[in-house]
């Protein structure tokens, strides 16, 4: 052996990459080919298309995503001694393992899903007993432009080019050799230079080296002996077990769209059960109760063998959801229906109890999770994306994650920091040393295979774990241990696991918070209607015999899908997004009948007959707001009759829509009444003024320069409050140059702040309303190639009421909007799911720092001691809160991976609401609901009925409890309502609802009973804790 390692060195690489990998793979034979570009559900019906036409390479097809059928054909050539034969694709194929190519699909025979080709699965064995080749595989058309770093370059209408199927040879005794060295090779890098263990793998692979002849295959053993005898020389313990798990994280879309992604499912799917029988004890987890049902849906066949191989123990079903959701966007009822849905369907149809929470890639964990996974009965939650963070990193790997409640959740963040681990040595033993609780956990989970588009662990990672069971050095390696398994074990066997508390904040991706808003203004949309429709339709007159669970179901199932991980937050290609839009639409479709149907057949029973115009009103809101109707284009029209109120309307023409607008009556609030529009005025108005520079109604003065920016904010009092800081402007319309260095659409970096621009010049600035329902100012701004316009108000709205139109058509630029308060605080409050925490306005440690861009639901808000003001909007999420400045992400303009992202038109709301005292004490999270719950107005005929206004459908006691849910048992036809508790407080409330109540339960998320309430004179006492999530189910 040489004195020189390197050089040594040097000579062992290129005997395991020239002398054994590149013979692996030998003999290539072209096969002939013939393309259908079209879409079959199965083999048997592309087989009898006649759609096939020859395909000679180089030739080319598409569009992107197009799927398309390869049909094989040919014979087997002789088969050498020792050598199995393969499909493979592409002119010159060689054993790399970890390059793509060039296709990938699902291989058909005899009308079964047999195996795949994709990234890592570069070949497929031929059966060597059967001499005649007929295949077809299953793929699409990819769009090989597409980046998520720039934009994407023009597309060519055929962009898959063919390059070719062929049968090949591999070399079976080649290989183990090749697998050994390479294994001891990667080994003996992990170890330090000065280890005797490192030199002595050196000497050995360099006698391999030496022993090795090309035609002698009695040397090719005795290369593996020497490399057996060396590793089971070498004595070293780690005192750690990794439980290695395979896993193919699949996307459920993001560079691709869904139609693709079940594509990726089924060969996925095939690809892993032939690995299991061809490694009897491979173990393989997959999640995402949806992909499943895609399976069930789309291939039955494969289905089944997926259920056969949950019971041999091949094949475990993990996660809990429906999808793997994002978790900050994501409404509280859209996650609890997340794990209902994806529990159910792992249960009813897998036979599976899921016992985790597994999201190794979303982009930050709210605080709600825990107390959500506790009363799913939830036992461990998994992720690795926290190994992101660009500034701090999570101090463990096992501990308790505790949330705004109290609920703690048993959590483990594998320390190999991915979830495509490769089963490298080095790998493995960097997984050991990254680990952070080494004093109070001994085991660690290790997840590997290849991912983001599917396809899942290869042979080439089973055979690295083989000899990594054996090798020195390295932790103990369990791999037929299900994860449940390692859960249980580790909580078992761990010691005083230390608690994080709050959430879990990733320093990444913040820009998803903004990306793609119509998608996010559609999920806020469709959660609000599907909260009106569930209610309605949970106390329609005909209940439980007309309720449309089947389509309830539909829409929700639209919404969870629509909250995946890189649909929701924006990271996604077009055609996503595209489809999205369609999805939406048909959920708000679903939505809007079950909505106006409920409402018209319970309006039914109240007289309308005296009344002009008649029209049925729903609002799910405790507050009053401003209604709204297209339906009505009497221009005579003052006023509406609800009962006993008389209430102004006022006829708008706003952004080319002409509207009525009209407060909310109170018999509106949380039942259906009926109203008539009337020609005659109202009799009591409210107090309004408006001038060039001045809005004014009975709480609050609002002041404004020549360009219409705000300059003050004061309430109506003997001594007015400034909310606004004195010589600032408010609703101050800001851009930032917004480029960050790699993730166009999923981040934004802190060094964009240092390139704010104030837009404070208006191209106009007039007095467009007047009243008598709201008074109102009107602004243009124009920058660059986009134009805002906007409508600022005071009327019913609680607050102030910001009406926004944007053209947007900008490049790598963000749309902010400040309001800087006039408060003493160094926290801001943030309205998350079934609660709030409270966030640092400061930057005084590099966490705070970090977090210069968060997350919102419905409202943020700046207090002191006696006032404050918050922020509600509809359907934005991200929000930058330094100091008392506080700003609301409206619009960004990346270039990838969808070069058309946010651009055009937008509309959207938010409110200002400045109040006195704190949150719980103020209307904040009642205003926040009542803006962002539509009031329906259905037109209904003039009918006789009765006079009084029907009872609310459903009260507490306490305004802290907030019902976010009202719907049917999944098994029952008792009545669910989902209350939590909003102030941080205990104590004890009533409930009641329209009837009677006889008996109720407190019931657990799964609507499990846990014990009976107390029931009084029809009414629920009810006990409940700080940020409780509540589910009572009713026996009216």
């Amino acid at each position: 052996m040489e004195k020189h390692t390197s050089i040594t060195l040097r000579r062992i690489r290129q005997f395991i990459d020239f002398q054994l990998r590149e013979n692996l793979i030998s003999q290539p034979t072209p096969l002939p080919t013939s393309l259908a570009v079209a879409a079959f559900p199965d083999e048997s019906t592309a087989r009898n298309s006649k759609a096939f036409s020859p395909i000679s390479i180089g030739d080319t097809w598409g569009p992107a995503y197009q799927e398309g059928w390869y049909h094989i054909t040919g014979k087997l050539p002789t088969i050498p001694e020792g050598q199995t034969p393969i499909l493979v694709y592409g002119p010159n194929p060689e054993f790399k393992w970890e390059t793509h190519p060039n296709v990938e699909g699902t291989i058909w025979q005899n009308n079964t899903q047999v195996g795949g080709l994709d990234f890592g699965h570069e070949y497929f064995r031929l059966n060597p007993a059967e001499p005649k080749i007929d295949l077809l595989l299953q793929t699409y058309a990819h769009n090989k432009e597409t980046t998520v770093f720039r934009p994407e370059k023009p597309r060519t209408p055929q962009p898959e080019k063919f390059e070719g199927f062929s049968v090949a040879f591999l070399d079976e005794e080649r290989l183990p050799l090749f697998y050994d060295a390479e294994f001891a090779l990667d080994l003996l890098e992990s170890f330090d230079e000065t280890d005797p263990a490192r030199h002595l793998l050196i000497r050995t692979l360099n006698e391999v080296c030496n022993t090795f002849q090309e035609e002698n295959h009695r040397t090719w053993r005795d290369c593996r002996k020497l490399i057996k005898n060396a590793l089971g020389s070498i004595t070293t313990e780690t005192g750690h077990t990794l439980y290695a798990m395979g896993h193919a994280h699949l996307d459920t879309a993001w560079l691709w769209p869904l139609s693709v992604t079940k594509l990726k499912m089924a060969h996925t799917t095939s690809v892993q059960l032939g690995l299991a029988e061809r490694y009897p004890g491979h173990l393989y987890a997959h999640s995402q109760a949806s992909q499943y049902e895609w399976l069930e849906v789309n291939h039955p066949q494969l289905f089944e063998r997926v259920k056969k191989a949950i019971k041999a123990g091949n094949w475990e079903p993990v996660g809990s959801m429906w999808v793997e959701a994002d978790c900050n966007l994501t409404g509280g009822e859209s996650l609890v229906r997340q794990f209902l849905y994806g529990r159910q369907y792992f249960r009813e149809k897998l036979g599976v109890n899921c016992v985790d929470m597994f999201l190794p890639d979303v982009f930050g964990y709210c605080a709600a999770l825990p107390q959500i996974l506790q009363k799913f009965n939830i036992s461990a939650f998994s992720t690795q994306k926290l190994s992101w963070n660009s500034i701090n990193k999570i101090p463990h790997n096992t501990f308790w994650w505790q949330g705004i409640d109290g609920s703690k959740i048993f959590s483990h963040f594998p320390p190999a920091d991915t979830y495509i681990a490769d089963c490298s040595p080095k790998q493995i033993a960097q997984s050991v040393k990254n680990h952070r609780d080494h004093a109070r956990s001994d085991q660690s989970l290790y997840l590997f295979g290849f991912g983001d588009g599917g396809g899942g662990p290869t042979e080439w990672h089973i055979e690295r774990l083989n000899r990594a069971r054996l090798a020195p050095g390295l932790p103990m390696i369990e791999s037929k241990s299900k994860m449940r398994d390692f859960y249980k074990t580790v909580m078992e066997e761990s010691r005083d696991l230390l608690t994080w508390s709050g959430e879990l904040y990733l320093e990444a991706h913040r820009g998803t918070l903004t990306s793609q808003g119509e998608t996010k203004a559609n999920n806020r949309k469709c959660e609000f209607l599907l909260r009106d429709a569930e209610l309605l339709a949970t106390f329609h007159p005909e209940y439980p015999a007309n309720y449309p669970a089947a389509d309830l179901e539909r829409a929700w199932k639209i919404v969870l899908l629509n909250q995946f991980h890189d649909i929701i937050p924006g990271s996604s290609v077009k055609e996503v997004y595209d489809e999205a839009a369609r999805d939406y639409a048909e959920a708000v479709t679903i939505t809007q009948k079950v909505i106006t149907s409920s409402i018209k057949r319970q309006a039914g029973s109240l007289k309308s007959s005296h009344l002009d115009n008649p029209v049925a009103l729903y609002h799910q809101a405790n507050l009053e707001t401003q209604a709204e109707t297209s339906h009505q284009t009497d221009q005579n029209i003052q006023s509406i009759i609800c009962g006993s109120e008389v209430l102004p309307v006022q006829q708008v023409q706003q952004f080319g829509e002409s509207k009525l607008i009209f407060p909310t009556p109170s018999n509106a609030h949380n039942s259906v009444a009926v109203a008539g529009f009337s020609s005659e005025p109202a009799p009591n108005l409210p107090r309004l003024k408006v001038s060039n520079r001045k809005l004014e109604n009975e709480d609050w003065i609002v002041r404004f320069d020549p360009n219409g920016n705000i300059t003050s904010i004061t309430s109506q009092d003997d001594t007015p409050l400034e909310f606004i800081i004195p010589g600032r402007l408010a609703n101050l319309f800001q851009i930032l140059d917004d480029r960050p260095p790699f993730w166009d659409a999923w981040d934004t970096e802190l060094y964009a702040q240092e390139t704010v621009q104030d837009l404070t010049r208006s191209t106009s600035f007039e007095i467009v309303e007047k009243g008598p329902v709201r008074v109102a100012v009107e602004l243009t701004k124009t920058f660059g190639n986009s134009t805002i316009k906007q409508r600022i108000s005071l009327g019913p709205t609680p607050g102030i009421r910001f009406d926004t139109w944007v053209d947007w058509r900008e490049a790598h630029k963000f749309l902010k909007v400040l309001f800087p308060i006039n408060v003493n605080t160094t926290k801001a409050t943030c309205e998350i799911q079934y609660g709030h925490v409270e966030r640092p306005t400061h930057r005084n440690t590099s966490w705070e720092a970090a977090k210069f861009e968060v997350c919102a639901q419905k409202w943020v808000d700046l207090s002191e001691g006696g006032h404050g003001c918050a922020l509600i909007n509809t359907g934005k999420y991200g929000h930058d809160i330094h100091n008392s400045d506080l700003r609301l992400s409206l619009l960004r303009s990346p270039k990838a991976p969808d070069p058309t992202c946010d651009m055009g038109i937008h509309q959207f709301t938010y409110v200002l609401l400045p109040h006195f005292d704190q949150v719980p004490q103020s209307d904040v999270i009642e205003a926040a609901y009542s803006i962002n719950a539509p009031c329906h107005v259905v037109p209904i005929d003039q009918h006789e009925g009765h006079d009084n206004p029907s009872a609310p459908y459903i009260q507490t006691s306490s305004r802290n409890l907030i019902v976010e849910s009202v719907k049917k048992a999944e098994k029952s036809n008792h009545r669910i309502i989902r209350l939590y508790e909003a102030h941080n407080t205990r104590g004890h409330a009533s409930l009641h609802t329209s009837e009677p109540v006889k008996r109720a339960w407190l019931c657990d998320l799964e609507e499990k009973p846990l014990h009976e309430l107390e029931v009084a004179d029809g009414a629920v006492h009810i006990g409940y804790l700080p940020f409780e999530i509540l589910t009572v189910a009713l026996e009216h």
